[in-house]
């Protein structure tokens, strides 16, 4: 038998805030167990499921997304099902007509909840941003800060480095380039 699980958890539970303890104890788990007869068939639905243009519009919609490919590969689910019942019957391992039926609507949940697993993870980026901008406002220096020098200061500065001469300097004067 090939079994594959899927364990729904927010990873919201990385804090104790009461909506996150409520988030964790809505956790579900959904197991999918098949017989390796009937891989193709899970295979086919899956990919179905899967192979989908998948519209990022900036706000948490992958949930809707992910729900909205259950009945667009509901045809396909349906003829999964009759192949697996047909591949089963007389196979040395069995599964009855409604286990089958219950594997193909544990892939479904399964696929939904990644969808809502990957709006979650977009919400709790949005609320950090939103978090990093406001803790950005209030520490951040108010209007335009500038250091100002005397200009005596800087003029001393200069003597000091030894950039600045009274005298005149042939080289240096604009327009004599030594040629």
């Amino acid at each position: 038998m090939i079994a594959f699980s899927a364990l729904y958890l927010t990873a919201a539970m990385l804090s104790d805030t009461p909506a996150n303890v409520a988030a964790i104890a809505d956790a579900k788990t959904w197991v999918v167990e098949y017989p390796r007869v009937i891989q193709p068939y899970v295979e086919d639905y899956r990919r179905c499921l899967n192979l989908a243009n998948r519209i990022i519009s900036g706000r948490p919609d992958f949930e809707e997304q992910h729900r909205a490919d259950i009945p667009r590969c509901a045809d396909v689910r349906t003829q999964a099902v009759v192949d697996s019942n047909r591949t089963l019957n007389g196979a040395r391992t069995t599964m009855t007509a409604d286990e089958v039926d219950a594997l193909f609507d544990n892939i479904g949940f399964i696929h939904v909840s990644r969808g809502r697993d990957v709006d979650d993870q977009l919400r709790r980026t949005f609320v950090r941003a939103e978090q990093r901008a406001e803790e950005y406002d209030a520490t951040r220096p108010k209007g335009l800060v500038i250091e100002l020098r005397d200009a005596s200061e800087v003029k001393s500065r200069l003597e000091i480095e030894g950039r600045v001469t009274n005298q005149t300097n042939q080289t240096m004067e604009a327009g004599n380039a030594g040629y």
